[in-house]
């Protein structure tokens, strides 16, 4: 038996079913999909690294198809995986460098044994990507449709006023659906466009920044006749301007949350949400700031020691945050209040209200600003201090 294996690849080949099937191997948590008829030469290849024995070790973790199913699909096609970024950053940021790794994608129907692993790597200035994506990986992968995409995010920096700092990210493995799913057959390419929706909070001030970032995805699949050879290259880019499809895509499933009933007061804060959307929304924070005289809206350079915070639990209530800004970090990565299509809630805090650090509270008449932050930043309301 172990002559049949080492001297034959047709045997080698019959043993394994027919070449173009596609076996799961486990690789750091996901899974790789290889065609077998590249894998006899990785067994060639161990055999003569590790001898006779080796081989025979190597297959039988190969054939231990009960534990890690075979997908028994004999076609296979081009998937390719595109990111566009409408970033919301603090003042003064002028660049926000992604660095990502470890993607996969999901087959529909399958469990966790379901995922393929896509090689590459890199980085990626998202503030560049506004009505713009960038491939950032493609693969030849089994003929199936897929509903997840699944990537790491291993380092992010920005350029703040001419210099780079580090962002410490609340949530570094994005798991991100795709929203109607992508099928991949062996006729045609497919593309999948990954809209990546992070928050970038600066909670230092002008003179000594500390950033953390937050992140929220969707995917879709590129129609079929606006897919091009060119997508296949990792670093090409396509613009998404006057394109109907990606228009639609953004006004049936971006985050639509409408905000009403802001009152604020020394001891209270209370509003409602609504969610006008197709898509459940998760809401994790709330951040009001001090609007100074002719500053416009949203978290200045310098006012996040002024900010106060309120985190969101699951239950739909509003916590103050008080004390280290390194903590808010944790609040924006996980948790919060889901809200379904169609569904409204009120959150309401009534006790003592002060700024982050503790050192503030509010000031009657004063203007805030309101944001919202959560599966991605909900926009920024006014509300005036009572």
């Amino acid at each position: 038996m172990v002559g049949s294996l080492t001297n034959s690849p047709a045997r080698l080949s019959f043993r394994l079913h027919v070449q173009k099937h596609w076996l799961i191997m486990p690789m750091r948590g996901n899974v790789s999909y290889e065609p077998l008829g590249d894998l006899y030469l990785k067994l060639r290849t161990r055999a003569a690294a590790y001898g006779v024995a080796g081989l025979v070790l190597a297959g039988a973790v190969i054939f231990s198809g009960s534990t890690l199913g075979l997908l028994s699909t004999s076609s296979s096609g081009i998937l390719s995986l595109l990111l566009t970024d409408p970033p919301s950053v603090p003042s003064g940021v002028s660049a926000v460098y992604l660095t990502y790794s470890s993607i996969a994608v999901h087959a529909s129907g399958f469990n966790d044994s379901g995922w393929v692993s896509f090689s590459g790597a890199g980085t990626i200035d998202t503030l560049k990507l506004v009505n713009l994506s960038q491939t950032i990986s493609s693969a030849v992968v089994p003929s199936l449709t897929y509903d997840r995409v699944e990537f790491n995010i291993s380092e992010v920096e920005v350029e703040y006023l001419g210099t780079n700092y580090t962002v410490a990210v609340a949530s570094s493995n994005l798991v991100v659906p795709i929203i109607g799913g992508v099928t991949v057959d062996s006729s045609n390419p497919a593309a999948a466009l990954i809209d990546i929706q992070p928050t970038v909070l600066n909670l230092g001030d002008q003179f000594n920044p500390s950033f953390t970032m937050a992140a929220g995805a969707k995917a879709l699949q590129v129609p079929s006749d606006e897919v091009s050879d060119s997508m296949r290259n990792v670093g090409n880019d396509y613009s998404l301007e006057g394109h109907s499809w990606f228009q639609t895509f953004k006004q049936h499933h971006s985050d639509d949350l409408s905000v009403s009933g802001l009152a604020l007061a020394s001891g209270m804060f209370s509003f409602s949400v609504a969610n006008a959307g197709s898509d459940p929304v998760t809401i994790r924070m709330a951040i009001l700031t001090p609007i100074a005289q002719g500053e416009g809206s949203g978290m200045m350079m310098g006012s996040a020691p002024n900010s106060i915070f309120f985190v969101v639990p699951p239950d739909g209530s509003l916590k103050l945050v008080s004390g280290a800004p390194g903590q808010v970090e944790s609040f924006l990565g996980s948790g919060g209040y889901s809200l379904s299509p169609g569904a409204s809630h009120s959150f309401s805090f009534t006790g003592t209200i002060t700024s982050l650090l503790g050192k503030l509270g509010v000031s009657s008449g004063t203007r805030y600003s309101v944001e919202l932050a959560g599966s991605e930043n909900f926009g920024t309301q006014m509300v005036t201090a009572s």
